[in-house]
């Protein structure tokens, strides 16, 4: 049986190393980070993750995740790599890294019920109410002549925000 090559790796805010996410991958790293920001973004896949909050909140500050390489091996087995995946999530923590992985590590999370911490919750409901009239006042500005730039610029949304929840409604508002 051939081996397989995994990379593990550490992905966290630029600045910052205490929080982060744990994971393992074999395809390119750089394409599993991208497919990290998707999943967070499109809110396709687990979108109240504590992972793809994190992730949202980073981007709306303008960051992006920067991904440490823990270390790259051949497995003949999956399981083999999810225990490996395991080691590096438990030595983190020990470290005293705070970890949004929603399990332990290994392979799949059949069953496993995540509840978000207090905080999280407060984060998320305060993310919600942030806009409440954006969209209205979006139309107003455009139909007004302001650029895209102008409209997420003053309602103090990043452009990846914006792009995703309300380009397309301003653009359809306006085209009427």
């Amino acid at each position: 049986m051939a081996r397989t090559t995994y990379t593990f790796y550490f992905m966290h805010e630029p600045e910052n190393e205490l929080c982060g996410y744990v994971g393992m991958t074999t395809e390119p790293i750089q394409k599993r980070i991208r497919r990290h920001i998707y999943e967070a973004t499109s809110r396709e896949h687990s979108p109240e993750s504590e992972k793809n909050v994190w992730l949202r909140l980073m981007l709306d500050r303008g960051l992006h995740p920067y991904c440490e390489v823990l270390e790259v091996s051949g497995f003949k087995d999956p399981s083999e790599a999810g225990i490996r995946e395991q080691y590096w999530i438990k030595r983190l923590r020990e470290e005293g890294k705070y970890l949004t992985n929603m399990t332990d590590g290994g392979l799949g999370t059949n069953g496993y019920y995540f509840e978000h911490k207090e905080e999280t919750k407060e984060k998320l409901a305060e993310a919600a109410t942030k806009y409440p009239d954006a969209l209205e006042k979006a139309i107003e500005m455009r139909k007004a002549g302001a650029t895209y730039k102008d409209i997420y610029t003053e309602l103090g949304m990043s452009r990846s925000n914006f792009y995703r929840e309300y380009k397309e409604k301003v653009k359809a508002a306006v085209e009427k």
